[in-house]
């Protein structure tokens, strides 16, 4: 845990005199993730971290955190969001095990910057806690857990580099917009839509291009305007944003694609692939519910 996190004291409480800890961690580029527990009562401290924040997500059981100067009760349905210039207490029962997020702060704050198309006048600090049970953590939450499973499934094309860098950019985006932060007035603040010329671009880049590695930054930066800016700028013309505009128009190239294949030649999970759709099962019940069928019915046509 020192390698992982930050070296600390662990202390084991109730007259325990031995450990029955076990650890999972995968380190990806600006996030790691480690499944962690310690089978019994401990207290956990540390010096602040410095160059990275940190989400405590409890699978079973409870914690207490204390992040700063606040105190936060940890359970399946609320987490905690640790600081960089936070020091950290946790105290930790035996029953509890917990999915710890690491994300480097450079990273995280470059994405920021990126959002707001400006750099930093302060540090980025987040409210240390997150409702993971409702809004915008539960949605974070569904997103991390997606990645962790492929991260579990050989031969998942997270594997590939490019794959799993957009996972770890959407969840980092994701965390930036969805939870409170001292930037959160600034980026819902007032920003103006991007112009028809924009987005146009854009969607040139989006129509001509389906299977690139498109994301709102790359295609704001084709169009010249901040990604908040090209969001609005999508919503105002299109009524959605970039991503949904690029999930539909690659739905239909699926769609198009199974119609023209056959069906002992392919099968729907390679042509799903190709499409950027990488989860089977969200994949199919996207489209059942875009055209009313399964991908798989389609095929056999």
């Amino acid at each position: 845990m020192s390698r992982v996190l930050a070296p600390h004291s662990l202390r084991l409480l109730g007259g325990e005199t031995r450990l029955d800890a076990r650890m999972h961690h995968v380190r990806m580029r600006d996030m790691s993730m480690s499944v962690l527990r310690y089978g019994k009562s401990v207290r956990f401290e540390s010096q602040p971290a410095e160059t990275f924040f940190a989400v405590f997500l409890p699978l079973a059981g409870e914690a207490e955190a204390r992040c700063g100067s606040d105190r936060v009760r940890l359970t399946t349905a609320t987490a905690g969001v640790l600081s960089p210039t936070d020091p950290v207490a946790l105290r930790w029962t035996g029953e509890c095990t917990q999915l710890v997020v690491r994300l480097e702060r450079a990273g995280l704050e470059a994405r920021l910057s990126d959002l707001l198309g400006a750099p930093l006048r302060k540090p980025l600090r987040f409210a240390p806690v997150m409702a993971v049970d409702s809004g915008n953590g539960r949605s974070w939450l569904r997103g991390l857990q997606m990645l962790v499973t492929e991260l579990d499934r050989p031969g998942s094309l997270i594997e590939r580099r490019a794959v799993a860098e957009m996972f770890e950019r959407t969840l980092l985006t994701a965390l930036l917009l969805g939870h409170p932060s001292n930037y959160t007035r600034m980026l819902d603040g007032e920003v103006p839509a991007a112009p028809t010329r924009a987005v146009s671009i854009a969607l040139e880049w989006i129509d001509n291009h389906p299977k690139w590695r498109h994301t709102t930054s790359s295609l704001a930066r084709e169009a010249d305007v901040t990604e908040r800016s090209l969001q609005l700028g999508f919503r105002k013309h299109l009524k959605m944003g970039p991503m949904e505009y690029l999930r539909e128009i690659r739905l239909r190239g699926v769609r198009d694609q199974l119609r023209a294949a056959q069906s002992d030649a392919v099968t729907v999970t390679e042509v799903a692939a190709e499409w950027g759709f990488l989860h089977a099962g969200h994949f199919a019940a996207r489209y059942q519910q875009r055209f009313g069928e399964r991908p798989s019915e389609t095929l056999r046509r």
